[in-house]
C-alpha cells in the first residue's frame, strides 16, 4: 500500500542524461512501514508516478534492499518509518503493478492508522504557546478541517510550476492554524476534505512564524504524511467536537461568556489602558493557548448606552445553530437551514456600549444575551414591549455613572486583528471602594 507519495525530482547524471526519482512510503501492517525510491528516466518515472496514488495496493518485484543510513541524513528528507531497511527500485530491473483488487480489503483499514503513535501530537494551543521558540521544528498535529483554499499555481526559481493549497485547521484548544500544502498528491486529495467533518493526523509538519499573518503556520515537506480520518479515540473525540464547535469569533466569545455563571467572581482590577495593552500584545503568545482570553474588573463610566435611540439592540438567531438570520437560516449544515426541520428563531439582546476611565475608552463592547438582560434589568420581550420613556429611564440608571464593570476579553490574533470584549455585568460602584481599588497608571 502507498500511504503517501512524494513529488518526482529530476537530476542530471554524470553522463549528462537526466534521471528522475520518485519517493514513496509503503505499509503492510499497523506497525510496519518502509520508504522506497524509484529511479529511472524522467518520462518513465513520470508515467509510473501518475499511475499510483495514496491508498493504492501494489506488488513490487526485484527491488534492491539496503540498510537505512544511521547518520540521520535520510530521515531529514523521508518520512519516519519502522523498518531499518529501504527499497531501491530501478527502471530496468524492478516492476511495480497494482495488486489484485479482490485481495485489497485487508489493507484498506491501514489508511486510517497514523504513522506515528496516536497520542504523540501537539495541540494547537501548544503550537501558539511556544510560538517562535519552536520555529523550524517538525511536529505531529491532530486537527479538524475548518476551511479549504483553492489550488494555486506557483512558478519556482528552478523554473518548475507546482500546485499548492492553504487550509485552515482547528482543534479543541484553538480555532485556527494555517497549513500550507506543497505535496502534489496531498494538494489534490484535499478537494475531498469537508470542513467540520474531516479529521487529519499530520505527521512531521514544519512550523514557522509568518510575519505577514503575524502568527504561526505549518507546512508539509518530504517528511510529512497526512492520515485522513484516523481511527483513534482522540480523533473520534475531535470529530464529535468539530461538528458543533464555535468557530466565528462572536460565537467563541458567547460560549466563553456562558462558561462564567457568576461574574462577581472576577476580582482582578485593571484600567482601560491595561486592558488594551494586554489584549493587543503584538507577539506570538497572543495567538492562542490559555492566555488567549482574560477577564477584568473595571471601575469606569458607561459613556455609550443607547437604549432609546437608533442603534440596533436585538438580533434574531436560528434556534438550532444560533447563526444570525435575516429572513431564514441559510446554514446548510443546520437541520433548519437545510429544510429538515421547521424554522424556529430566537430574539436576543445584542448592543454595543462604551466604557471609559481616566486612561482611555473601550469601544464597541458587546452586551448580549443573558448578560444584557442582567444589566438592563428585564427580558428582551419585555423590553421590546416598553414605551420609549421607560427605555430612557432604564438608560439613565447607568449612563455616565461610576460603575463596576466586569468584562471578558478575547485577545487579538493572526486572523483577528482587533480584540473582542464582552460585558458580563455592570452595577453601580461604591465611591469609596472604587477610589481604593482603581490602579495608579
Amino acid at each position: 500500500m502507498v500511504p503517501d507519495v512524494i513529488d518526482v525530482l529530476e537530476f542530471l547524471g554524470s553522463s549528462s542524461s537526466e534521471r528522475s526519482v520518485w519517493n514513496f512510503t509503503l505499509r503492510d501492517s499497523p506497525y510496519d512501514l518502509i520508504n522506497a525510491t524509484f529511479w529511472g528516466s524522467p518520462e518513465y518515472i513520470q508515467n509510473v508516478s501518475d499511475k499510483f496514488h495514496t491508498g493504492d495496493v501494489v506488488e513490487i518485484s526485484k527491488p534492491k534492499i539496503t540498510l537505512r543510513h544511521s547518520d540521520g541524513q535520510e530521515d531529514r528528507f523521508s518520512p519516519s518509518v519502522t523498518s531499518p531497511f529501504q527499497l531501491i527500485l530501478s527502471e530496468k530491473e524492478s516492476v511495480m503493478v497494482p495488486h489484485d483488487m479482490e485481495y485489497c480489503d485487508e489493507f484498506l483499514p491501514l489508511l486510517h492508522l497514523p504513522t506515528k503513535p496516536p497520542g504523540d501530537f501537539f495541540t494547537l494551543a501548544d503550537v501558539y504557546h511556544n510560538g517562535t521558540s519552536i520555529r523550524g521544528e517538525f511536529v505531529n498535529l491532530l486537527v479538524a478541517v475548518r476551511d479549504i483554499g483553492p489550488i494555486r499555481r506557483i512558478h519556482t526559481k528552478y523554473g518548475r510550476d507546482i500546485d499548492c493549497r492553504d487550509v485552515i485547521v482547528f482543534d479543541q484548544t484553538n480555532t485556527g492554524l494555517p497549513v500550507s500544502l506543497w505535496n502534489t498528491e496531498t494538494v489534490h486529495r484535499a478537494k475531498s476534505w469537508r470542513p467540520r467533518e474531516s479529521v487529519l493526523f499530520l505527521a512531521d509538519m514544519r512550523l514557522e512564524w509568518n510575519a505577514f499573518r503575524r502568527g504561526m503556520v505549518a507546512s508539509d515537506g518530504p517528511r510529512s504524511i497526512v492520515t485522513e480520518d484516523p481511527e483513534t479515540p482522540e480523533a473520534a473525540a475531535l470529530r464529535m467536537y468539530a461538528r458543533s464547535a464555535p468557530l466565528r469569533a462572536s460565537a467563541i466569545l458567547a460560549q466563553l461568556a456562558s462558561s462564567i455563571p457568576d461574574p462577581s467572581s472576577i476580582t482582578n482590577v485593571m484600567t482601560v489602558q491595561q486592558v488594551l495593552d494586554r489584549a493587543s500584545a503584538g507577539s506570538a503568545d497572543n495567538s492562542g493557548g490559555d492566555d488567549s482570553q482574560f477577564t477584568a474588573l473595571l471601575y469606569c463610566l458607561l459613556t455609550k448606552y443607547d437604549l432609546d435611540g437608533c442603534s440596533q439592540l436585538t438580533i434574531t438567531k436560528c434556534a438550532q445553530c444560533q447563526m444570525p438570520v435575516q429572513d431564514m437560516c441559510i446554514n446548510l449544515e443546520c437541520p433548519i437551514g437545510c429544510g429538515a426541520e421547521l424554522p424556529r428563531y430566537d430574539v436576543a439582546f445584542d448592543l454595543r456600549i462604551k466604557l471609559s476611565d481616566h486612561t482611555g475608552s473601550l469601544e464597541n463592547i458587546r452586551l448580549s444575551g443573558v448578560a444584557a438582560e442582567r444589566v438592563i434589568g428585564c427580558k428582551v420581550n419585555e423590553f421590546m414591549a416598553m414605551p420609549l420613556d421607560m427605555k430612557t429611564h432604564l438608560k439613565w440608571k447607568l449612563l455616565l455613572e461610576r460603575c463596576a464593570a466586569r468584562i471578558l476579553v478575547l485577545r487579538s490574533s493572526s486572523d483577528r486583528p482587533r480584540p473582542l470584549i464582552s460585558l458580563l455585568s455592570c452595577t453601580m460602584a461604591d465611591p469609596s471602594e472604587a477610589a481604593a481599588c482603581i490602579p495608579v497608571y
